[in-house]
């Protein structure tokens, strides 16, 4: 499938304000929005930014445009965002506003289309609906679960990462003809090269021990508890064992009891060619999330061949079919962590398998153009009905 471009000119409302940053080797929202930008007359995005930054307007092609809100207040979002709408609207025709998720950017677009008559389409990057998990994170979420539920029903399409999540919505009375499962793209291209010396380095580093890797940042959702506690418990049987996290900044001999020769190494956040790098010297890839819409760092690893452990979330299944290119275990539990890692480790032929496995499914079911193609087309089913 080949989308021609389109005259359609769309604006975003988003909360990333790394969209309006100048760090290149720094995430892929920018990488994105450029690509999807070849494919339409126009993109600007409204991102979320604290004053305190002082980000300025930037053009990150000929034809997307991010515009940071520099909010003097997180909840004077919404207002600053409409305020620079308005005048976007006076000097173009805008035919789609699409938002980051189905709350407060959900909330501007809802008001977008009222008042503009522009077709309304919302994200969920987020697995929100029937998730205690999520619901326990902040005191407000139940709050915006109602404000969700509103705003789903007001929007002309939704774009869904998984289709556990689509399964959820429709469950609860959303027409599934206005949902489309279209993952995040990932461009798999990049994970092909990497530095063979520092991987080296990185493996001298850990003494060619074993390598368990995770990444993510700083979240409630990422559960280290239970992730630090399947560490501990692994190395009770495995001893010629190291552990890398990327992303969190935890003190790591803080929250895993062990004797010295349980290696451990947190490394805070790094540039996508630096993480391939460590990708490709590890040698199983662990993630214990108590919940998960898609599981992007899932790709990543499989990407580059790495066999993959994860908790039974809504975006890890969508991803692994367990037993054949990873292993999918119960929420919370860490033993059954545990074992499937020490399996892993002790059959290197079988995590080969699995690695090589995963590789095949991911260059399939997740390759980039496709996925881009994929969302040009439902932006133009939105604006043609």
């Amino acid at each position: 499938m080949t989308i021609p471009k389109t005259n359609l000119e769309i604006l975003t409302i988003n909360i990333d304000y790394t969209l309006a940053m100048n760090l290149p080797d720094f995430g892929d929202a920018q990488e994105r929005n450029i690509l999807y930008g070849r494919y339409v007359d126009k993109i600007f995005s409204i991102t979320h930014s604290p004053k305190k930054l002082g980000l300025k307007n930037k053009k990150l092609s000929e034809q997307v445009e991010i515009f940071p809100t520099s909010s003097i207040k997180p909840h004077f979002f919404l207002f600053d965002a409409l305020k620079i709408a308005r005048v976007i609207f006076v000097n173009h025709k805008i035919d789609l506003v699409l938002t980051q998720d189905p709350f407060i950017t959900g909330l501007v677009g809802y008001i977008l289309k009222k008042r503009y008559g522009c077709s309304f389409l919302i994200h969920f990057h987020g697995d929100f609906w029937q998730n205690k998990y999520w619901l326990k994170e902040k005191w407000y979420n139940p709050i915006l679960l109602l404000l969700s539920r509103f705003l789903v029903k007001k929007a002309d399409g939704i774009r869904v990462v998984s289709s556990g999540i689509k399964d959820k919505l429709v469950k609860k009375g959303i027409d599934e003809n206005k949902i489309r499962v279209i993952p995040v793209p990932v461009d798999l291209e990049k994970f092909r090269d990497y530095d063979q010396k520092k991987v080296e380095r990185i493996r001298k580093e850990y003494q060619d021990r074993k390598v368990i890797i995770n990444v993510g940042r700083k979240d409630f959702a990422k559960d280290y508890k239970t992730l630090y506690k399947t560490i501990k418990l692994v190395y009770e049987d495995y001893k010629k064992l190291a552990f890398l996290q990327i992303g969190n900044g935890d003190y790591l001999p803080g929250k895993i009891k062990a004797d010295e020769n349980l290696i451990l190494n947190s490394i805070g956040k790094i540039n996508q060619k630096e993480l391939i790098n460590y990708y490709y010297a590890s040698d199983v890839y662990v993630s214990s999330s108590c919940h998960e819409s898609f599981g992007k760092v899932l790709i990543e690893a499989m990407a580059i061949g790495l066999p993959v452990v994860a908790t039974n979330t809504t975006g890890s299944k969508e991803i692994i079919k367990d037993g054949e290119n990873g292993f999918l275990v119960p929420i919370g539990d860490i033993h059954a962590l545990a074992k499937k890692i020490l399996l892993l480790l002790n059959n290197p032929e079988k995590a080969k398998e699995m690695g090589e496995k995963g590789q095949q499914m991911v260059k399939e079911k997740f390759d980039q153009q496709k996925i881009i193609e994929q969302t040009i087309k439902f932006w133009k089913d939105l604006t043609t009905k």
